[in-house]
């Protein structure tokens, strides 16, 4: 081969020598996105100077085709490559699959093919010229082949620079900065690539796309030395951003929307086509109340609430944006959706406050053994969950159709509740008992439970809303709690949820004080009569006594017993003896009111204490109990056996005011009708 060095081909070689350190540059660097196909680019633009430089030196046609040749698989990949880069600087990778990558390799071939074979057709290089200015210079005429690759080319390289520049306009500095020096360094290749083939050069035959690279070698040596270009930096910020679950607003020092990502576009229901460069407060309904919370550029974290249907919430970090001088250039706004963080907060307070509700009602179970007392509890406890304009607790009995209305609560006072008999009656009582489920009315167009109506009453509006819940104790259920109100719709799902919860704690106590009221009952009942006992007459006497006293009315005693019963007990048995008691019990308990207090004070002894009764009409009662008692035999297995009573009465006076003295002296004067046979009612003198 025959050689002819001159300046051209010494350029050439200094940019194949810079190219390839700046390829080896590149690899000591940890990896960025781009950096491998950046290197095989360099490493491809190293081969075409070197043997664009090779064939500027040699001499003659045929040796100076050669080097085009092999210069041709630099000229071939540097396009491609490029656009390979460009994909991964720019994350859009996905496009870069084994189709593309067929697609991308398949003109190259069938250019590399022609070029080789270029002396059967002369599709790449149809002719070839000395050049009449420069020694050793031919100019090369291209073939059709060449112009169609050089399209090709050009397409990939337009589009290579498309996807950097849109980089560069969404980039924040630094990196809007590095991906500047990318394109500056691709920008000679692309002048002179169009300038060489239409001969718009100063210097004719030769090739000023190799020399062109010298420039870009230069370029991207400055970034690489001086601005940490293909450092290790976020290079990712766009995609990153724009595939985050939260959302991303970034505004300017003007707060104007400057970046907005997809999630918050969808959060936030706005695009952002339309929104980028509006002032924040244009596009967002709550920008007021959010920009109220901000101060002296400080990070803040806030919540907001949006107007949506469901409402959400959205939490807000508000962090300042500084730039070079380290001034105010805007605010980077994240949101995140929080609602289902919320509603378990809600939740979980409702159910703090669910609990607090229940533990109240679980004090009254363990302490309170006050029926009325734990009913009143229970309308309080109801009244702080829920707006109660009427409320009552229906108790069921027993193996009875008969509901009771201890309590029933309207409009600010406790009244007396009306019984009922849900069988002839069932009304939503009834549908709650047999159902044993909660009834939630959202608008009822009546009222069927009423209160005891006085004459001075007047009936008032009926409720609209209307919740019945059963109150169930040992599988069975002992009552119904209702609270009303006149609104419809007045009560959500948890607070009806509340208030069977306030029910099922309820019911328990309800049940427990019903339990030791009858235990208490059954510890005054005298077990053979069915009467009260003396520890009945103790607790029940004295109590009248007390109401006697505050009102200042009449209260009479009576004192009997049976005459000859010990005899009787001789005689007969004591099992005739009990048969005589409890047939003296039954006749005086029927002439005898429901407010009277009837004991069995011992023995053959009994008390009578008699409410609002004057002493004469006490001696008609005495008198009626004598008659009765001795009016008919008492059939016992020993035969009909007939008794009497002898009685002594007594009255509330102001020197008799202890239920022990009123029943001393009513004894007292039963001794003396003992001593007169015809005379079995004896009245103790007043005092």
């Amino acid at each position: 081969m025959s050689w002819m060095y001159t300046p051209y081909a010494g350029i050439l070689w200094a940019t194949a020598f810079l190219s390839a350190f700046v390829a080896w540059l590149i690899s000591r660097r940890p990896k960025t996105e781009g950096s491998l196909p950046l290197e095989l680019l360099l490493a491809a633009m190293s081969l075409w100077a070197l043997t664009s430089g090779f064939s500027a030196a040699s001499v003659g046609v045929g040796q100076k085709l050669f080097w085009a040749k092999i210069g041709s698989i630099g000229g071939v990949s540097t396009p491609t490559l490029f656009l390979i880069f460009a994909l991964n600087y720019s994350l859009q990778r996905r496009w870069l699959d084994w189709r593309s990558g067929f697609s991308l390799s398949f003109f190259p071939a069938l250019f590399l093919l022609a070029a080789w074979t270029n002396e059967h057709h002369g599709w790449i290089w149809a002719s070839f010229t000395y050049s009449p200015t420069e020694p050793n210079a031919i100019i090369f005429g291209y073939g059709a082949v060449y112009f169609i690759f050089l399209a090709y080319g050009y397409i990939l390289t337009l589009i290579g620079l498309m996807l950097l520049v849109r980089i560069w306009l969404k980039a924040a500095s630094p990196y809007r900065q590095q991906t500047g020096f990318l394109l500056a360094g691709a920008m000679p290749p692309v002048i002179t690539g169009i300038l060489y083939p239409l001969h718009w050069t100063p210097f004719p035959g030769l090739n000023g796309i190799p020399v062109s690279f010298l420039v870009t070698g230069l370029i991207l040596l400055t970034g690489i030395l001086n601005h940490q270009l293909f450092d290790p930096m976020p290079i990712a910020s766009d995609e990153l951003i724009d595939n985050m679950h939260d959302g991303v607003m970034v505004l300017d020092a003007w707060d104007r929307i400057a970046r907005i990502n997809p999630f918050a576009e969808k959060l936030l229901d706005i695009a952002a086509q339309g929104s980028i460069g509006l002032p924040a407060a244009a596009v967002l309904t709550f920008w007021n109340n959010l920009q109220q919370r901000f101060v002296d550029h400080k990070e803040t974290v806030t919540e907001v609430q949006l107007t949506a249907d469901p409402p959400r919430t959205l939490e807000v970090h508000a962090s300042p944006l500084a730039d070079r001088r380290n001034q105010f250039a805007g605010r980077l706004l994240i949101f995140r959706d929080i609602t289902e963080r919320m509603a378990a907060r809600d939740k979980l307070a409702r159910n703090v406050e669910e609990l607090k509700v229940v533990n109240h009602i679980s004090l009254i179970v363990s302490s309170g053994l006050d029926v009325e007392g734990i009913l009143k509890a229970l309308y309080e406890q109801c009244s702080q969950v829920a707006s109660v304009d009427v409320f009552y607790v229906a108790m069921t009995e027993p193996d009875s159709p008969l509901v009771n209305i201890p309590i029933y609560y309207e409009e600010g006072h406790f009244l007396a509740g009306a019984s009922r008999d849900i069988q002839d009656n069932p009304g939503l009582i009834g549908s709650v008992i047999d159902t044993r489920e909660t009834l939630y009315l959202r608008d009822n167009d009546k009222q069927v439970t009423h209160p005891v109506m006085k004459p001075n009453m007047v009936p008032r509006r009926p409720s609209r809303s209307y919740v019945g819940i059963p109150l169930i104790a040992r599988n069975q259920v002992i009552g119904v709690m209702s609270v009303q109100n006149r609104r419809p719709g007045a009560y959500t799902e948890d607070q009806v949820h509340l208030l069977e919860r306030i029910a099922m704690q309820a019911a328990i106590a309800i049940e427990n004080a019903r339990l030791y009221a009858k235990e208490q009952r059954l510890a005054i009942i005298d077990e053979l009569t069915g009467i009260y006992n003396y520890r009945g007459l103790i607790e029940l006497g004295n109590r009248e006594i007390e109401r006697i006293r505050r009102f200042n009315h009449p209260l009479s005693v009576l004192f009997f017993d049976i005459d000859g019963f010990r005899n009787l007990n001789n005689t007969y048995s004591h099992t005739a003896g009990n048969l005589v008691l409890r047939a003296v019990v039954d006749r005086c308990s029927s002439i005898l009111r429901s407010v009277d207090i009837f004991v069995r004070f011992g023995g053959d002894e009994f008390v009578i204490l008699l409410p609002e009764t004057e002493v004469k009409n006490a001696e008609v009662v005495a008198k009626r109990l004598v008659e009765v008692v001795s009016a008919s035999d008492i059939p016992t297995p020993y035969g009909n056996l007939r008794v009497g009573i002898s009685v002594g009465v007594s009255c509330l006076t102001d020197a008799n005011m202890d239920l022990i003295s009123l029943i001393d002296r009513a004894n007292q004067a039963e001794h003396f009708s003992k001593k007169s046979p015809q005379i079995k009612v004896n009245t103790a003198p007043l005092v």
